[in-house]
């Protein structure tokens, strides 16, 4: 699978994990925090592999900088989302409501990554980097979740 493949198949498994999260209610401890823990790893490995095989390579461009410099941003505002939800209890209210606000930080970035990024990527990368990205992508995701 090349580059944009990995992504959009990582996207959908996070909607994924949200709807099943949603579905969840307070005294579903377990499930939920089983759920979001899946979802934190996963979602983790992905902005590490972002991070390391596909914005360095974007970012040599000089028009997607911004972008990829806003992508990063939103990152590192999911990866606070994470450690504020796995700080709190499941059961509050406050969790759901915190659980909303990733999922729509994590939605927004995830429009605009498939949107205008991955459009001007296509536009830079030819298809030998893109499958190349796509393996060392997996290979950055795989050392993230084993460290």
């Amino acid at each position: 699978m090349d580059i944009f493949q990995i992504l959009k198949k990582d996207h959908q498994t996070a909607k994924d994990l949200f709807k099943k999260l949603e579905t969840t209610g307070p005294r579903a401890t377990k499930s939920r925090e089983k759920l979001f823990s899946q979802l934190k790893d996963d979602l983790e490995a992905h902005s590490h592999g972002e991070e390391a095989v596909f914005y360095p390579a974007l970012r040599e461009n000089a028009e997607m900088v911004d972008l990829i410099n806003e992508a990063t941003e939103e990152h590192a505002e999911v990866e606070n989302l994470l450690e504020d939800l796995e700080a709190m209890g499941a059961e509050s209210e406050e969790w759901s409501s915190k659980l909303a606000e990733l999922k729509k930080s994590v939605l927004h970035h995830v429009k605009e990554e498939e949107g205008e990024i991955f459009k001007k990527a296509k536009e830079i990368l030819d298809k030998e980097e893109i499958q190349k990205m796509g393996k060392e992508f997996q290979e950055a995701k795989k050392q993230a979740a084993a460290g």
